[in-house]
């Protein structure tokens, strides 16, 4: 066991080096392409950027062995995955979406509206007060309550908004656009949120109906 884990730090830290070192050669040789943000669209491959894509590659493969093998290790002890409640600061970067505000009017950009789905992250403060926690009948059964229940809240606040907004908001199709790519933003936010947060609730709700009995 101690073996396995100090190959995946050894291999972490390959992939760490490996992507500071093709930062590096990118900023002092290749004129920072792929570092910097760059317009994809007239992008042309070079030999240069080879060091640059293997190690984002790498870097990322990395990331999702890590996931995928903490997913299966969780299913084999039948416990919910270990999670700091801290990451619910995460959340805070939704309010990043209010660039869109600025952005749209002045550059036609609308992506900036996306960073509402940030506020989704604000769930991690309930999934990590349920780490490690027996997914036993009852955990499944409120797990499947819980996510049928927000996505129910997250279709119909879309529903709503295409029922409001689909005929052209104040004869403004472009701020009926721009106003629903917000709404479906904050109802992605607050699906990922209200699955944690009504998983949370009730099983706390649970455990102390047990208590009282």
């Amino acid at each position: 066991m101690k073996k396995k884990v100090k190959v995946l730090i050894g291999a972490g830290i390959f992939c760490l080096v490996m992507l500071l070192a093709s930062v590096g050669y990118a900023v002092a040789f290749n004129g920072s392409r792929l570092v910097v943000p760059m317009d994809f669209s007239e992008y042309e491959f070079t030999v240069k950027d080879l060091p640059m894509i293997v190690s984002v590659i790498l870097v990322t493969l990395y990331v999702c062995f890590l996931v995928v093998l903490a997913s299966t290790a969780n299913r084999k002890k039948k416990v919910t995955r270990k999670l700091n409640p801290r990451l619910g600061f995460l959340g805070f970067l939704g309010f990043l979406g209010f660039m869109g505000f600025w952005a749209a009017p002045a550059e036609k950009a609308v992506g900036s509206f996306l960073y509402f789905c940030f506020f989704g992250f604000f769930g991690f403060f309930y999934e990590g007060k349920m780490s490690d926690t027996l997914m036993d009948e009852r955990y499944v059964e409120n797990r499947m309550r819980a996510q049928l229940n927000a996505h129910k809240a997250a279709v119909n606040i879309i529903f709503l908004a295409l029922l409001v907004l689909g005929g052209g908001f104040m004869g403004n199709v472009e701020f009926s656009l721009i106003a629903f790519e917000i709404v479906v933003a904050l109802a992605i936010a607050l699906d990922l949120f209200l699955g944690e947060f009504l998983l949370y609730r009730y099983d706390y709700d649970d455990k102390r109906c047990e208590s009282e009995e």
